[in-house]
């Protein structure tokens, strides 16, 4: 049965269940942000744990390719994966992406790595769309105001983070860098 459940988890499949799964939470975090269905959903440990978990074991299979996803590892452009089982230290070339954009784009051309960081972008972004609902809830911000800087989130992160405080400081006259 492991091996069916190996084989239904393509990475596609990965992809499309991360992306589907976080659409009704942002459609309940912007429609619904007050009702105790959205406040139970988003402001409970179970959807971080999930993509959390889905986080780790991609992670793993970038930096030791156990079968699963074995055949990407010997398509990897950068050597990375296909050097790792010769030589543990190989596995070090994953943070060459902090020393310039070629070394960023290189890892890019793993679909494993790509998946790992859509994942986290993923998780972040639901992450600041909870804190905005609720920040707006705290500071009783209509939900028709935060709707366009969630769906900002949703889409490009910091950009709606922006707009939201922006609008926070225009309405409720508050900004405060410890909150």
């Amino acid at each position: 049965m492991l091996e069916t459940i190996k084989d239904f988890f393509t990475l596609e499949m990965i992809y499309h269940f991360a992306n589907i799964g976080v659409i009704p939470l942002w459609l309940l975090i912007a429609f619904l942000p007050s009702s105790k269905i959205t406040q139970g959903l988003v402001n409970n440990l179970f959807i971080p744990f999930i993509l959390a978990l889905t986080y780790g074991y991609l992670a793993f299979e970038q930096i030791y390719p156990s079968g699963t996803f074995e055949n990407i590892a010997k398509k990897d452009p950068t050597g990375v994966l296909n050097n790792f089982k010769q030589d543990p230290i190989q596995v070090l070339d994953n943070f060459k992406l902090y020393l310039g954009l070629d070394n960023l784009m290189a890892l890019m051309d793993n679909s494993l790595f790509v998946l790992i960081f859509w994942i986290h972008f993923l998780t972040l972004s639901l992450f600041l769309g909870v804190w905005i609902a609720n920040d707006a809830i705290k500071n009783n911000i209509h939900k028709f105001i935060v709707f366009f800087p969630l769906i900002l989130t949703y889409f490009t992160g910091p950009v709606g983070l922006f707009l939201y405080l922006f609008l926070r400081l225009l309405i409720s006259q508050k900004f405060k860098l410890h909150d």
